[in-house]
């Protein structure tokens, strides 16, 4: 039997009284857990999204097995916050593999969710957790140097090629400022420009990693104010 703090990133109903539930486990990484008979027993209540629970589950298959579990906290989310949640979970989906370990991947998810409460720009909150999803999952991103380990002018524009980096160019239909990138990388504030071209960026390297896949919640984001 094991004992893990997790939130669930996605539900699905699997055979006539039971739920899949896709996980991410504090100190296991994701895992899938099977929930049998939740809707044949009225006295059980189905996980939800966006709430910590402290669980006891069993199984080494590819399918765990749920045993009993307690809702540590309830997180006050508002509807914008749960879709861009849903965001969050897909993005997790599409770049984890069950059973294996990625150390501070439940810290990032648990720290990225609960930022959401008191944020005052979303769109900034997307980019840290979308860096560090990428970072934890083994992808390559740099902001603060170029593709010569040079520090990054603000001053100076440059395309970013996935997996290498940020290049020098005088012109180009692709192209970020510095100011941009160090904003990225965290050495200064986010302006309104920056924050836009940083989306563009980030959203064009989510892409390259997840390709073939599409981000469904990415058309729902468009009709939330952020």
């Amino acid at each position: 039997m094991y004992t893990s703090e997790i939130y669930i990133i996605k539900i699905t109903p699997y055979r006539e009284s039971s739920n899949l539930y896709e996980a991410i486990a504090k100190d296991y990484g994701k895992i899938t857990l099977i929930h049998k008979g939740i809707k044949a027993n009225k006295k059980k209540n189905s996980l939800e999204l966006f709430s910590p629970y402290k669980i006891n589950w069993s199984g080494k298959g590819n399918i765990k097995f749920l045993r009993d579990h307690e809702v540590m906290e309830k997180l006050n989310l508002l509807p914008k916050h749960n879709v861009i949640g849903m965001y969050y979970n897909e993005l997790m989906h599409y770049l984890t593999k069950n059973d294996y370990h990625i150390e501070k991947l439940y810290d990032h998810y648990n720290i990225s969710l609960r930022s959401l409460q008191k944020s005052d720009n979303f769109l900034i909150d997307l980019n840290n957790y979308e860096i560090g999803i990428l970072i934890l999952t083994g992808h390559y991103l740099v902001f603060d140097t170029d593709a010569n380990d040079q520090i990054i002018d603000k001053r100076k524009k440059y395309e970013y090629i996935p997996d290498f980096g940020p290049k020098v160019v005088q012109n180009g239909k692709e192209t970020y400022s510095g100011e941009t990138l160090a904003a990225l990388s965290g050495h200064q504030s986010y302006s309104d420009k920056s924050v836009k071209e940083s989306r563009v960026l980030m959203k064009r390297l989510i892409d390259y990693y997840i390709q073939p896949k599409k981000i469904k919640t990415r058309e729902i984001l468009k009709y939330i104010s952020l």
